[in-house]
């Protein structure tokens, strides 16, 4: 089976997901923005890693739109990963429940643009402000300060389900 893994990164952490799934695999890891479309379609699988912010798998509209065959999806972001926030963004993002992972990620400030830049410090100071933080809240805090959360051992579970 001919597989792909391609990938949109802000601040490297998705590439660094995306590295290790190729790896694993046995395939090569593209960035989206190297990738001509119809490319895609000559894979058996394409494996579509994405940022994540509001909710949202960046890029995964234009994946979706190519109406590919047999895509699995996931998606990095600073939120502590569960069932329930894997569910949550598969649903936002319309993408079928078996074929998403959810991946935690890090903060790098200094590889974001002013604006994105703006919207977490929005965040953060909404979080400073709440009384009786969650463990989650006080740990995206302490993510805040800069932090890379990756972990190569969370892939294991999308690598068996593309083997």
């Amino acid at each position: 089976m001919k597989k792909v893994v391609v990938y949109q990164s802000g601040t490297g952490f998705t590439a660094k997901y995306a590295g290790w799934i190729a790896e694993r695999l046995g395939c090569e890891a593209k960035e989206y923005k190297s990738v001509n479309a119809n490319e895609l379609t000559g894979f058996d699988m394409v494996i579509y890693g994405g940022w994540i912010m509001g909710g949202m798998v960046a890029g995964y509209d234009k994946i979706k739109a190519l109406n590919l065959k047999n895509v699995v999806v996931f998606g990095v972001g600073m939120t502590v990963p569960s069932d329930e926030v894997a569910e949550k963004i598969a649903e936002q993002n319309q993408i079928p429940r078996d074929r998403f992972f959810y991946y935690e990620g890090g903060y790098a400030p200094q590889k974001l643009g002013f604006m994105k830049k703006m919207m977490v410090n929005m965040i953060m100071k909404s979080l400073e402000k709440k009384e009786n933080k969650t463990a989650d809240e006080l740990h995206t805090l302490e993510t805040f300060k800069g932090a890379d959360n990756t972990s190569k051992e969370a892939i294991e579970e999308l690598v068996a389900f593309c083997m």
